[in-house]
């Protein structure tokens, strides 16, 4: 197999993860009191971290609906510009991304720590293409185990023009690389606004605002390039079979239950695994 720069030989898997499309049941519904909610993360514990792209701040939000502010040091101007955030529960590292300023901030931060509080130990530059409100939109933390190329990503989703689902190093070397969609996904979502890693298929799943849907898709490497190939799309509705509007984050629980986020209700709607 070619070596790509940066990358090792795919690492076996702790388990051989499920195939084919993932159903899901609209379950239940948490709201997070969060004005302009623009992505959000699962954490340990069944909490998750919400940021917003107004603030300077996130908030974790237990299961009940509590909320707790974090305050996330390096922001400035009082306009956090927030639209991507991911966590990694190994290393303990969180990942937010700041669409207009063209970066990702890494910090250091153990969630189960009741008090621990973020150290902003690197920022990482993203040189975006297009306009700066058409850059990323959402992030995701891809484990190494499930990763195509054997070691841990940080994915990131690219609004429009062009519509792209990036991969990067973890610690920020090297440059983004484009994951080749196939036509079929970009066919399905009139934009990006969103991704997740489902912890049992090691598929990605990408939401569109524009088109209300969240698309499965499964990556593979052939030599050096990472191909994404369309599993299922499905529609996103709400309690009462409308369409969502807004939809601006996915996440999963290690059960592999899909959250998905709307920003102007700020609601995290469960989806729970048939």
């Amino acid at each position: 197999m070619p070596k790509v720069s940066g990358w090792t030989p795919a690492a076996p898997r702790r388990s051989t993860p499920e195939t084919g499309a993932a159903r899901f049941e609209l379950s239940g519904a948490l709201k997070t009191k969060m004005t302009e909610a623009s992505d959000v993360t699962a954490l340990p514990g069944g909490r998750f971290l919400v940021v917003g792209d107004k603030k300077d701040a996130a908030y974790i939000i237990d299961s009940e609906g509590s909320r707790k502010k974090l305050e996330l040091p390096g922001l400035k101007n009082g306009k956090s510009q927030l639209e991507g955030v991911a966590y990694d529960p190994v290393k303990k590292n969180l990942f937010v991304v700041r669409e207009e300023a063209g970066e990702v901030l890494r910090y250091e931060w153990d969630a189960m720590k009741k008090n621990d509080e973020p150290v902003l130990e690197k920022r990482i530059e993203l040189k975006n293409k297009g306009p700066s409100n058409k850059g990323v939109e959402g992030a995701a933390y891809l484990p190494a185990d499930l990763s195509p190329t054997g070691d841990a990503q940080l994915l990131l989703t690219k609004e429009g023009k062009p519509r792209e689902l990036l991969m990067m190093s973890d610690n920020g070397k090297g440059k983004p690389l484009p994951v080749k969609l196939e036509r079929e996904v970009l066919a399905v979502c009139r934009d990006f606004s969103g991704a997740a890693v489902d912890p049992r298929t090691g598929n990605i799943f990408i939401s569109s605002d524009e088109s209300s849907t969240v698309a499965q898709v499964k990556l593979h490497r052939d030599g050096d390039k990472i191909i994404g190939k369309l599993v299922q799309s499905f529609p996103l509705r709400d309690e009462k079979g409308k369409s969502l509007d807004r939809v601006e984050g996915l996440t999963f629980n290690p059960k592999g239950d899909l959250f998905v986020l709307t920003e102007n209700d700020g609601v995290l709607r469960q989806l729970s695994r048939k």
